[in-house]
């Protein structure tokens, strides 16, 4: 009998359906913050992707406020939009975690360092907790991930164009929807995208 219920199981993971959420509400950012400088302490060296697996797909939400961030330096909204791309495609594709190259992930880092940025990061993301909370859980559904990796993309094309202004607005909406993936925030997600589909029609009639 539970070898048959495992098998289900398996069954079901392997096969997982467009429209199912998780059964259990997420914990909070914070708490996976806290849990991980608990796990830096217990090492002298940790490696990048021992963070990110215990982050998950929060790391999509991370990448993207840091890279819309830097998309406000002059001339890097090319190598900003890029990046967004492509962490919006591979949402699009069904990736549960932002894939970054072996080299990169398995590099050490010093836990200390490690320890003093989590503790100076997590204080900041509480204050956000007290805006943003899981909310609207039919919005985790693996099918809605897809569609907003592919407003992600398209946003991240409009970013690249040289055309003066063009980027502020996306980066923007593009940060808005990064919260919203940090904290599975539905509602802010459903936002991001009604504005980035408003972004996107405005530009089709501006160039057409």
């Amino acid at each position: 009998m539970i070898e048959g219920i495992s098998t289900l199981q398996n069954k079901s993971n392997t096969h997982r359906s467009l429209f199912s959420v998780p059964e259990r509400p997420r914990t909070r950012t914070s708490d996976v913050l806290i849990l991980l400088i608990a796990k830096s302490k217990q090492s002298s060296n940790i490696s990048l992707r021992a963070l990110t697996d215990r982050m998950a797909d929060r790391t999509f939400g991370i990448l993207l406020i840091v890279i819309s961030i830097f998309n406000v330096i002059p001339f890097a909204s090319l190598i900003a939009g890029l990046l967004i791309i492509c962490l919006g495609l591979q949402m699009s594709f069904g990736r549960t975690q932002a894939w970054l190259p072996s080299v990169i992930l398995d590099r050490k880092l010093d836990s200390n360092s490690v320890i003093v940025a989590l503790q100076t990061f997590e204080p900041k993301i509480r204050t956000i907790e007290q805006y943003l909370r899981p909310r609207l859980q039919f919005t985790e559904a693996y099918i809605v991930d897809r569609i907003n990796g592919l407003i992600i993309a398209l946003l991240g094309a409009i970013i690249t164009l040289p055309i003066p202004l063009t980027n502020i607005a996306p980066a923007l909406i593009v940060i808005v929807m990064g919260l919203g993936l940090l904290e599975r925030d539905g509602l802010v997600q459903l936002i991001a995208a009604f504005l980035g589909i408003c972004i996107m029609v405005g530009f089709s009639l501006l160039i057409l």
